[in-house]
Protein backbone atom coordinates (compact mmCIF):
# COMPACT_ATOMS: atom_id res chain seq x y z
CA UNK A 1 0.00 0.00 0.00
CA UNK A 2 2.84 2.41 0.77
CA UNK A 3 4.30 2.10 -2.75
CA UNK A 4 0.89 2.87 -4.22
CA UNK A 5 0.48 6.05 -2.16
CA UNK A 6 3.92 7.30 -3.28
CA UNK A 7 2.95 6.68 -6.88
CA UNK A 8 -0.29 8.60 -6.35
CA UNK A 9 1.62 11.55 -4.86
CA UNK A 10 4.04 11.51 -7.80
CA UNK A 11 1.18 11.54 -10.32
CA UNK A 12 -0.52 14.44 -8.55
CA UNK A 13 2.73 16.41 -8.41
CA UNK A 14 3.32 16.02 -12.16
CA UNK A 15 -0.19 17.19 -13.18
CA UNK A 16 0.60 20.91 -12.62
CA UNK A 17 3.61 22.81 -14.00
CA UNK A 18 4.65 26.23 -15.23
CA UNK A 19 7.08 27.31 -17.93
CA UNK A 20 9.36 29.10 -18.45
CA UNK A 21 10.53 28.99 -14.88
CA UNK A 22 12.25 31.27 -13.94
CA UNK A 23 10.84 34.08 -16.05
CA UNK A 24 11.42 37.83 -16.39
CA UNK A 25 8.22 39.90 -16.56
CA UNK A 26 10.26 43.12 -16.74
CA UNK A 27 11.57 42.02 -20.15
CA UNK A 28 8.08 41.09 -21.36
CA UNK A 29 8.10 37.35 -20.66
CA UNK A 30 5.05 35.52 -19.39
CA UNK A 31 4.84 32.19 -17.61
CA UNK A 32 2.25 29.58 -18.49
CA UNK A 33 0.72 27.45 -15.75
CA UNK A 34 -0.62 24.16 -17.05
CA UNK A 35 -2.68 21.51 -15.29
CA UNK A 36 -4.28 18.28 -16.44
CA UNK A 37 -7.17 17.65 -14.03
CA UNK A 38 -9.37 14.59 -13.86
CA UNK A 39 -12.50 16.73 -13.38
CA UNK A 40 -14.41 19.28 -15.43
CA UNK A 41 -15.67 22.61 -14.11
CA UNK A 42 -14.64 26.01 -12.87
CA UNK A 43 -11.45 26.43 -10.83
CA UNK A 44 -9.35 29.29 -9.51
CA UNK A 45 -5.61 29.96 -9.66
CA UNK A 46 -4.19 31.90 -6.71
CA UNK A 47 -0.69 33.40 -6.66
CA UNK A 48 0.98 34.53 -3.41
CA UNK A 49 4.43 35.81 -2.53
CA UNK A 50 6.59 34.11 0.11
CA UNK A 51 5.18 36.40 2.82
CA UNK A 52 1.70 34.99 2.02
CA UNK A 53 0.54 38.26 0.44
CA UNK A 54 -2.10 37.84 -2.25
CA UNK A 55 -0.81 38.72 -5.74
CA UNK A 56 -3.22 37.42 -8.40
CA UNK A 57 -6.38 35.38 -8.96
CA UNK A 58 -7.40 33.86 -12.31
CA UNK A 59 -10.43 31.79 -13.26
CA UNK A 60 -9.98 28.54 -15.19
CA UNK A 61 -12.60 26.51 -17.04
CA UNK A 62 -11.23 23.00 -16.51
CA UNK A 63 -11.72 20.26 -19.05
CA UNK A 64 -10.88 16.86 -17.59
CA UNK A 65 -8.04 14.91 -19.14
CA UNK A 66 -6.75 17.71 -21.38
CA UNK A 67 -4.10 20.38 -20.67
CA UNK A 68 -5.61 23.58 -19.25
CA UNK A 69 -3.39 26.66 -19.43
CA UNK A 70 -3.40 30.13 -17.94
CA UNK A 71 -0.72 32.79 -18.51
CA UNK A 72 0.67 35.20 -15.91
CA UNK A 73 2.52 38.30 -17.08
CA UNK A 74 4.11 39.03 -13.69
CA UNK A 75 1.70 41.80 -12.68
CA UNK A 76 -0.50 41.76 -9.58
CA UNK A 77 -4.24 42.41 -9.34
CA UNK A 78 -3.26 46.05 -8.69
CA UNK A 79 -1.12 46.26 -11.86
CA UNK A 80 2.19 46.24 -9.95
CA UNK A 81 5.19 44.40 -11.38
CA UNK A 82 6.22 41.41 -9.28
CA UNK A 83 9.62 41.79 -7.67
CA UNK A 84 12.46 39.25 -7.80
CA UNK A 85 11.78 36.15 -5.77
CA UNK A 86 9.73 33.00 -5.46
CA UNK A 87 5.95 33.02 -5.76
CA UNK A 88 3.61 30.21 -4.77
CA UNK A 89 0.53 29.21 -6.70
CA UNK A 90 -2.26 26.74 -6.19
CA UNK A 91 -5.39 25.78 -8.08
CA UNK A 92 -8.67 25.10 -6.26
CA UNK A 93 -11.91 23.80 -7.74
CA UNK A 94 -15.38 25.06 -6.73
CA UNK A 95 -15.50 22.63 -3.80
CA UNK A 96 -12.16 24.05 -2.49
CA UNK A 97 -10.32 20.84 -3.37
CA UNK A 98 -6.70 21.50 -4.27
CA UNK A 99 -5.96 20.40 -7.82
CA UNK A 100 -2.29 21.35 -7.77
CA UNK A 101 0.39 23.73 -6.56
CA UNK A 102 3.83 24.95 -7.50
CA UNK A 103 6.48 27.68 -7.39
CA UNK A 104 7.25 30.45 -9.85
CA UNK A 105 10.67 32.10 -9.89
CA UNK A 106 10.71 35.74 -10.98
CA UNK A 107 14.04 37.22 -12.06
CA UNK A 108 13.65 40.73 -13.50
CA UNK A 109 16.48 41.66 -15.83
Amino acid sequence: MRAFSWLLILLLAVSVSNYPNPFSPKSGQITTIECIPDTTGEAFLYIYDMAARFIKKETLDLQGGVPNRVAWNGYSEYNELAGNGVYLYFILDNANNRIGKGKIWVINR
